[in-house]
């Protein structure tokens, strides 16, 4: 929880007095969806909470206009954890005896994917920031890679429903 409010803080920070008193309600949203997720075992809240809090990410971008956010790889990481520790949690309430050692090895895969996440996305501004070209091309390369991301999110959360079932 305390990761999704670090990630809402950076928009927060940074914003104008417009956008920060709309944002610090769609962040205390965003939190009681997490609480609410962890705490009444809701599963369906968590992806709730890490949209609302990207999105005030996204607004922040777009109203800043700004060419590049070099913050953008560890906002990802950020979120991508606190994704994953909210249904680590879910997932612990519902156990009753892990195996020995289980705890660590997943939490070696937590840290192993979210740092994958950040360096991916960091190689992907980095590529962004090189190209800058404008055209039809780069445009369809960029949609196409934005539908292939929500594919896979897709994809991982019905494995995840499956695994839960």
């Amino acid at each position: 929880m305390a990761c999704l409010l670090g990630v809402a803080a950076l928009p927060l920070a940074r914003a104008d007095e417009t956008l920060r008193s709309a944002g610090v309600r769609v962040a205390a949203v965003a939190f009681l969806a997490l609480v609410a997720a962890v705490v009444l075992a809701w599963p369906a809240l968590v992806p709730l909470a890490a949209v609302l809090v990207g999105g005030l990410y996204g607004a922040e971008l777009a109203i800043a206009d700004e060419p590049l956010d070099v913050a953008a790889p560890a906002v990802a990481g950020a979120l991508l954890l606190s994704v994953e520790l909210a249904y680590w949690s879910l997932e612990e309430r519902g156990r009753w005896k892990s195996d020995p050692g289980e705890n660590l090895r997943r939490g070696a895969f937590v840290a192993l994917l979210c740092v994958a996440a950040l360096l991916v996305s960091a190689l992907l501004l980095a590529l962004v920031d090189t190209v800058r070209a404008r055209g039809l091309a780069l445009d369809l390369l960029g949609a196409t890679a934005a539908a292939a991301v929500l594919v896979t999110v897709l994809v991982a959360a019905r494995r995840q429903v499956r695994h839960d079932r």
